[in-house]
């Protein structure tokens, strides 16, 4: 796995008190969803942890689960990133450049939405890797633009060639013009020889997500985001 470029420290007490408001946004975050991805997570994370993630690190906790018949594989990660909450969110919306963010994704579109309260529901179509390893689902986000919060899981009402999916991303800030990015996901790959030998690779790949949000952020993303607003407006497709 690639290194992360490494990011200015911030003071212990700041990140710890921004870490541990994340980690229990995101139980809360993923119980109202079902989801379940973090439900295990302490209140805090390590001393090494912490460590990693000012030296801009990536952190991840992986997981592995079985639930009933699902064989599920994933964790949470965590990414800061040198950019301030506002640009991060709105790269996590801007569902053209998602081909720089998820590993392996060939095509992205939005083909519907809703809204919902003060957010948004949206339905993503997803396409990653090519030839006889394409695989093919769509997702349905529940977006929560006051919180920063986006709560996703696999629409299995579309085709879909994956067999279960839950998640979640939460942005924080995180010291002066940072963001802490957290990242969870639970999924089955399906049956099949091909997916069973990729388990391991999509658990790795999926994990990367944070890393690669960052990546693009601090680099073509500064110039495609820096004049996003105080608040950025959800994006719709284009």
């Amino acid at each position: 796995m690639s290194r992360a470029p490494r990011t200015a420290s911030l003071r212990p007490r700041s990140n710890a008190a921004y870490l541990v408001a994340a980690v229990l946004a995101l139980s809360s975050l993923v119980a109202a969803h079902d989801t379940a991805v973090a439900r295990d997570a302490p209140s805090e994370l390590t001393r090494d942890e912490l460590r990693r993630l000012e030296k801009g690190e990536l952190v991840v906790r992986p997981t592995n689960e079985r639930r009933g018949e699902l064989r599920l594989v994933g964790g949470t990660a965590f990414q800061v990133v040198s950019a301030s909450p506002d640009v991060v969110w709105r790269a996590l919306l801007d569902t053209p450049y998602y081909r720089r963010m998820l590993p392996e994704l060939v095509d992205a579109e939005v083909v519907r939405e809703t809204p919902r309260g003060a957010g948004l529901t949206r339905v993503v179509s997803l396409k990653h890797g090519r030839g006889p390893a394409v695989t093919s689902y769509f997702l349905s986000m529940q977006i929560d633009p006051k919180k920063r919060d986006i709560a996703f899981r696999l629409d299995d009402s579309r085709p879909h060639d994956i067999r279960a999916a839950w998640g979640f991303y939460t942005v924080r800030p995180h010291g002066a013009g940072k963001t802490l990015l957290v990242f969870g996901v639970l999924a089955d790959p399906g049956d099949g020889v091909f997916k069973t030998v990729l388990r391991p690779a999509v658990q790795e790949w999926a994990l990367r997500v944070p890393w690669m949000v960052k990546r693009f952020v601090e680099g073509s993303g500064r110039y495609i985001y820096k004049d996003a607003p105080a608040a950025a407006p959800i994006l719709t497709a284009r």
